[in-house]
C-alpha cells in the first residue's frame, strides 16, 4: 500500500542519522526516519505492506510546533495516540475541519486529499496508526461498525469532506498487541502479509467493543463478552485470558463471569475451553505435524496442547487428529 501523504518541515529541521533519542516502541523490519531541531525530535517508524500500511511517530517537544501534513489520496485512517501526555490538535487548512487526539483515546479518521497541520504541545507523544483498506467493511462485517458507516461511505465515494468517528479506548491491552504486532513483521517470510493483516482485524474488532458512546442499538454485554471471546480464540487461542476480555468491558472477572452465567447458561471458562477445542479441531487438521499446531494455537508445544486435548476429550493429540479427519472427510 503506497504512502498517502506527505510530511513538511520547517527549515530548522534537519534528518539525523543518529538521534540523541532511541523510540519508545521500536517496529521490527521498519523503515526509520529522524528528523531534529534545536529543541524538537521526530522520529518515524513506517511498514508498507500490501494491505495496510502502518505508521509511528514519535515526538520529543521542548519548543511548541506545527507540523505541515498534505494528504495525497482519500484513505481510511486508524489511528491511536500511545503516549500523549496532553491533547494533540490539528486542523484541515483548506476546509472547516478539527480534531483532537486526547490521551488514551483512538479513532477512525477519513481523511480527504488536502493541506493539514498538526499542532504539537510540549511533551513527549507518540502517535500510531494503521491506512486501513476500506474494502474491509463490505456487508454484512459493517454491520459491526455502525460508528463507521459514513467514513467508509466517505471513502467508496470520494468525498472531498474529511471526517472523523466517535472515540475509542487505548488501554494496557491495545499497546499489548499493537506491540506484538510490532515484534513479529518480517517482509522476509511469505506469509507476513497474512499476519499483518489478521492482527489489524483482530485490533479493529477490539476498537468496537471500547466505544467512548455506545450506540442505542448496542447488544446486552453478555452477547457482547461472547463475540469478544471468540475472537480472542481466533487471535489468541490457548493465550486468550478471560482477565483480558474483563478488562476491555471494565469490569472485574468475577462480574463479568456471572453476567455469562446468567445469559449462556455457561459458565465462560468452559464456553473458552469449548471454543479453543473446536479451533484446535479446524486446524490441527492442516498440518503434518502436531507440533506446528500446537504452537499456531498459542501452545507452549505439544505436550501442553495434549494435556488440554486429553482434558477435554480423552483422547490424545494424535488420536483427536484422527477423529478430525475422519469427521471432515464426511
Amino acid at each position: 500500500m503506497k504512502r498517502p501523504y506527505k510530511l513538511t518541515f520547517s527549515a530548522d529541521f534537519s534528518v539525523i542519522t543518529y538521534p540523541q533519542k532511541t523510540v519508545s516502541y521500536s517496529i521490527r523490519n521498519a523503515k526509520e526516519m529522524h528528523w531534529q531541531s534545536v529543541r524538537n525530535q521526530i522520529s518515524e517508524q513506517t511498514f508498507d505492506g500490501r494491505y495496510a500500511y502502518l505508521y509511528y511517530y514519535e515526538y520529543w517537544i521542548s519548543e511548541a510546533m506545527d507540523l505541515p501534513i498534505e494528504i495525497i489520496m482519500p484513505d481510511l485512517h486508524l489511528i491511536y495516540p500511545l503516549l500523549n501526555e496532553v491533547r494533540i490538535s490539528g486542523k484541515r487548512k483548506d476546509q472547516e475541519f478539527t480534531f483532537e487526539l486526547s490521551p488514551a483515546e483512538g479513532a477512525y479518521f477519513y481523511l480527504a486529499p488536502g493541506q493539514y497541520q498538526l499542532q504539537l504541545p510540549i511533551g513527549h507523544h507518540i502517535l500510531v496508526g494503521f491506512v486501513v483498506d476500506a474494502g474491509m467493511f463490505r456487508p454484512p462485517a459493517i454491520q459491526h461498525f455502525p460508528f463507521l458507516k459514513n467514513l467508509v461511505q466517505a471513502k467508496k465515494d470520494g468525498s472531498l469532506t474529511t471526517l472523523k468517528s466517535v472515540g475509542f479506548r487505548v488501554g494496557p491491552i491495545t499497546i499489548k498487541y499493537l506491540c506484538i504486532l510490532f515484534s513479529i513483521l518480517n517482509p522476509n517470510t511469505l506469509d507476513n502479509e497474512h499476519i499483518l493483516l489478521k492482527h489489524l482485524i483482530f485490533l479493529v474488532d477490539l476498537s468496537r467493543f471500547k466505544l467512548l458512546h455506545a450506540s442505542d442499538s448496542a447488544q446486552p454485554l453478555a452477547k457482547q463478552i461472547k463475540q469478544l471471546l471468540e475472537i480472542m480464540i481466533l487471535q489468541r487461542g490457548a493465550q486468550a485470558l478471560i482477565k483480558e476480555i474483563a478488562e476491555v468491558f471494565l469490569t472485574a472477572p468475577e462480574q463479568l463471569s456471572r453476567e455469562y452465567q446468567k445469559f449462556h447458561r455457561l459458565s465462560i471458562q468452559d464456553d473458552r475451553n469449548k471454543l479453543l477445542l473446536e479451533h484446535i479441531q479446524q486446524l490441527i487438521v492442516e498440518h503434518d505435524k502436531v507440533g506446528t499446531t500446537a504452537h499456531e494455537v498459542g501452545f507452549s508445544g505439544p505436550s501442553e496442547m495434549n494435556r488440554f486435548i486429553r482434558k477435554m476429550t480423552g483422547l490424545t493429540s494424535s488420536q483427536f487428529k484422527q477423529q478430525a479427519e475422519q469427521k471432515f472427510k464426511r
